[in-house]
């Protein structure tokens, strides 16, 4: 199955780590450390135009996991990855 990120963004189900509120998890100065230097990395993609409420990490065995910066809420990723929906 495949989670849409919007913008025609789709990523396989299985290579989904984790699914993170941004407001909750920026608090952290280790997240933020961690974002920063993905950044830096080239591994941060983000998705669509709109204020960014969420972000997915994915892994596929490469240099590190990959990060998808998206408008829609953890919630309703989590969601769709619950129900295998393709929305």
């Amino acid at each position: 199955m495949y989670l849409h990120l919007g913008q025609n963004v789709m990523i396989r189900n299985q290579d989904i780590i984790g699914i993170f509120d941004l407001d909750n998890t920026t608090w952290s100065f280790r997240t933020r450390r961690f974002l920063e230097r993905a950044e830096r990395e080239g591994r941060v993609f983000t998705v669509g135009d709109d204020l960014p409420r969420s972000f997915v990490l994915t892994g596929r065995g490469g240099a590190g996991p990959d990060i998808y910066i998206t408008a829609l809420s953890s919630a309703a990723l989590s969601a769709r990855t619950e129900r295998g929906s393709f929305e």
